[in-house]
């Protein structure tokens, strides 16, 4: 659990020291900086932002560098984004006050999570968002899973730079392809497991948030790949048409997690389609909350000792109040740290209402009034009356 929380020069946030408890609530005007604090703590676990991706973006008009530091129970984990002439960053990052080389350090030291309803990129965009959606997962609970994850990628690189070459020969290509058929099929192998556990998890959350739709909305596993041929004959038997293109159109660089719903037409006819293409947007919302909420479930069943940070924006302007209480429900009984933003005070109610059923001490909510980059604490919740 992050106990203190310090930012500089992170968009209107000039600087903001905060103590913090299991469950943080942030109230405020929109565009008061409520969305800037979860992206504080995004950019310290992820080494970048949800918002957007070049630093220059998020770093306040006029200063060179914005700087995120944590203090946990047992760690303190920094990052600085630092802008040089060209408005190009650099990274600095540490871990208990020493340097580290990866991000990966901060990512295994603080698991973050964003339940973010209103971003329907994991529905409408291509195969890219769901994969990391399951190699996040995979990440965590999976430790050999990352190492594999990396020497692909450098091996995929490196093919990639070779395909571009006019002196390419098949013995060259070979060489590279035999590697990364070795750590696709690793890939491949840890991400089913998890997301064979995963899927039981979603189903549940399926039957919680969107009941009409229980036994209908499915998610799918592919590898990317032809895994009964295995990745390097076919490659080999893609060669030339990679080497057109100029780069490995097929591997576990291309696997996807499909969402879909079974339904039948008017002839009985089993019928399966993308669920993006049937639900309506407020459907849409909760299914994607349903994706990420089973993988937090899933994260604290497999990491105990380890405490995920939950980050929701506007909880209230996004989902029905049904759909809160069913999201609120299933948060505040797992050990995990929230962030949540919302417009309206109300909230602190319904929150307080929720800890006090499950016999929660409501010392354990802290509220927080953002106003123009300014945070500071309110009343403590127990002296507020509802």
């Amino acid at each position: 659990m992050i106990q203190e929380l310090r930012i500089y020069a992170l968009r209107n946030i000039q600087q903001a020291s905060l103590d913090l408890q299991q469950c943080n609530l942030f109230i405020g005007k929109n565009g008061s900086g409520k969305t800037s604090l979860l992206e504080a703590v995004f950019l310290l676990s992820r080494g970048k932002s949800f918002r957007h991706h070049e630093p220059k973006r998020y770093i306040t008009h006029h200063a060179k560098a914005c700087t995120v530091w944590a203090k946990t129970h047992d760690q303190t984990l920094a990052i600085q984004k630092q802008l040089d002439a060209a408005n190009l960053a650099t990274t600095t990052l540490k871990l208990n006050n020493s340097t580290v080389p990866s991000q990966s350090a901060l990512s295994f030291a603080l698991p973050t999570l964003l339940i973010d309803p209103t971003s329907m990129a994991l529905l409408e965009e291509g195969s890219g968002v769901r994969r990391q959606l399951l190699d996040w997962l995979s990440f965590h609970v999976e430790p050999d899973f990352y190492p594999q994850w990396l020497a692909y990628q450098r091996l995929l690189k490196q093919r990639n730079a070779l395909l571009k070459s006019p002196s390419l020969t098949l013995h060259e290509v070979s060489a590279w392809d035999h590697q990364l058929a070795i750590h696709a099929k690793a890939l491949h192998h840890y991400r089913l497991a998890v997301f064979n556990e995963w899927q039981v998890l979603f189903d549940e959350m399926i039957g919680h948030l969107l009941p009409a739709y229980e036994g209908q909305i499915a998610l799918s596993y592919s590898a990317g790949f032809d895994k009964q041929a295995g990745l390097f004959e076919v490659l080999q038997h893609r060669l030339s048409q990679d080497k057109e293109l100029g780069y490995t159109r097929v591997g576990a660089h291309r696997a996807d997690v499909v969402v879909s719903l079974k339904n039948t037409n008017d002839h009985g006819d089993k019928l399966r389609e993308q669920a993006v293409n049937v639900l309506s947007r407020g459907e849409k919302k909760l299914l994607i909350t349903a994706l990420r909420l089973s993988q937090l479930q899933m994260m604290c069943v497999r990491l105990p000792d380890i405490e995920p940070v939950v980050l929701i924006d506007d909880l209230d302007a996004e989902l029905d109040d049904r759909a809160i209480d069913i999201l609120l429900d299933a948060l505040l009984v797992l050990p995990c740290q929230l962030f949540i933003t919302s417009l309206q005070t109300d909230t602190i109610g319904k929150i307080q209402q929720k800890m006090t059923a499950l016999n929660n001490n409501n010392d354990a909510l802290k509220v927080f009034h953002v106003e123009q980059g300014k945070v500071s604490e309110m009343l403590s919740p127990s002296s507020l009356k509802y």
